[in-house]
């Protein structure tokens, strides 16, 4: 069929009022820049329609919209408390749903052709049910003190960068699902003309999956973190990755548990922006903060469950370079090998090197985990490391550098391809060797084979002091005791399943 309008935006009339004449309002600004948008996007300017006349709750439901509605592609609603209590804002969302059952469906290629944009916060459990299901597009952000703060155009500059940042990420998938919708009305209008009419989705022709769409999980974020979620998904999802959780996950315990579950066994990677925990506090902006931090800390460990369970799967866990883990919680989080403490941007590489890395095959049943002992040269021939070198051999297949015919691409190959590497920081070490190690360590964690099982520092020198960022440190000045390499051999046996 073919569609008069792309676009109809369902929004209440007092939601784009303004306190000067001469002013344009909120859906002004959002309807223009959307047109704008989508035109520089799909190269022909969209054909979006909305109600122009300020219609209340209980005027006639014209004839005009009835008609209208079914030739509409797709709708926008513009969420806020005065929608949830206009009846006409209902009954154009009913309308909507209804017909595009009745024709194409109301999802296509698995893409929605209703679109939630929150305008203004509204707690999901009032959302209608229609739109329940659905993630939506926050034109909002919460601040520190729990008050939801709009984005608007007109509201300063860093307002204006958060609207249009939204604005980009709507126009864009309004963009992909328009597409979608011309490839499957094409479909049906080159159908022979005894065909029967087509009802909901699941009785529509789709296309087929596509194997390599690689699928993620991105986590849901504590408060403040929002900003970084969005730009790692956009930055996915312009790739071609699926996110999920694709809609807004259950506020029961039991019932989230199972969604992120059920979200986690069909994704190659779950990444989890972390922080320190909000202050304890009674008030609704301290609750709010607590319950989005514990949210984000159950994703972690539901995460960390499926790694146990699943050698195709692993996990990436990240903390802003401006932040440090204070929480005693986040620092035994912070020796975890795929823990990173860093720039925006190095996140972004090391999930594309993470999902790029080839598939790693099946370790034979009887194989020994191979663990690197990365030491200075002189150290290599030091009496003192023998004892932890055949404590380590007991257990695992032990890997040394080799100095004599070693190269650096040579040096990068052991630690990509060990299970676990424990750095030998000696007597003959110096700081400037130990940094070295630690950036080669890193570096290879963006292309491994598999993930990491362990990784920590061992000092054996007195006179050396360290305490790194990101990796444990082991003490071992007074002489090698099996009981120091404890938490690393737990760290191997945790990861090793």
């Amino acid at each position: 069929m073919v569609f008069e309008h792309d676009i109809f935006i369902s929004f209440t009339h007092v939601d784009n009022w303004v306190a000067e004449t001469d002013q344009q309002g909120w859906i002004d600004h959002f309807h223009k820049g959307l047109e704008i948008r989508l035109t520089q996007l799909r190269g022909e300017q969209p054909r979006i329609w909305r109600d122009r006349q300020n219609l209340q709750g209980n005027d006639y439901f014209g004839d005009e919209i009835i008609e209208r509605l079914p030739k509409v592609a797709l709708l926008v609603s513009v969420l806020s408390p005065r929608y949830l209590k206009s009846e006409w804002c209902s009954r154009e969302l009913k309308h909507f749903y209804t017909t595009a059952n009745q024709l194409l469906g109301v999802r296509i290629d698995n893409k929605s052709r209703i679109f939630k944009v929150i305008k203004t916060a509204v707690p999901l459990e009032k959302h209608p049910e229609i739109l329940k299901p659905l993630l939506g597009y926050a034109f909002y952000e919460v601040d520190d003190t729990g008050r939801p703060r709009e984005f608007s155009p007109i509201f300063g500059v860093e307002s204006r960068n958060k609207y249009l940042a939204k604005l980009e990420d709507l126009a864009y998938d309004i963009c992909k699902t328009l597409d979608a919708l011309e490839a499957a009305t094409a479909q049906t209008s080159e159908a022979p003309e005894t065909a029967q009419p087509l009802g909901l989705l699941s009785s529509m022709p789709t296309s087929p999956p596509q194997p390599d769409k690689q699928q993620i999980y991105l986590a849901e974020v504590p408060i403040g973190l929002e900003d970084e979620r969005d730009q790692i998904r956009r930055d996915l999802e312009l790739k071609g990755y699926q996110i999920f959780p694709s809609e807004p996950l259950p506020n029961d315990p039991s019932e989230f548990n199972k969604a992120v579950q059920q979200s986690l066994q069909t994704s190659r990677l779950s990444v989890h922006l972390v922080s320190n925990p909000p202050t304890v506090g009674s008030s609704y902006a301290d609750i709010f903060q607590q319950m989005a931090f514990a949210r984000s800390q159950e994703q972690v460990q539901l995460a960390a469950q499926t790694v146990q369970t699943r050698s195709d799967f692993s996990r990436i866990l990240w903390m802003p370079s401006t932040e440090q883990p204070v929480d005693e919680a986040l620092q035994v989080l912070q020796n975890d090998p795929d823990f990173l403490n860093t720039g925006l941007e190095d996140l972004k590489t090391f999930i594309q090197d993470r999902l790029e890395r080839p598939t790693a095959e099946p370790a034979e049943a009887n194989g020994s985990l191979k663990v690197l002992l990365d030491c200075n040269e002189q150290d290599l021939v030091s009496p003192t490391i023998e004892p932890l070198y055949e404590f380590l051999s007991e257990r695992f297949e032990v890997q040394l550098p080799d100095y004599e015919t070693s190269s650096l691409a040579a040096s990068e190959n052991l630690l990509r391809q060990c299970d676990a590497v424990l750095i030998y920081y000696g007597h003959d070490a110096s700081g400037l060797w130990l940094k070295r190690r630690l950036l080669a360590l890193q570096k290879t964690l963006y292309k491994r084979l598999r993930p990491l099982l362990a990784k920590a520092v061992y000092v054996a020198d007195p006179q050396k002091q360290m305490a790194a960022a990101n990796i444990p440190v082991i003490q071992g000045a007074d002489g090698f005791t099996p009981n120091s390499l404890e938490p690393f051999l737990v760290q191997v046996a945790q990861g090793g399943g």
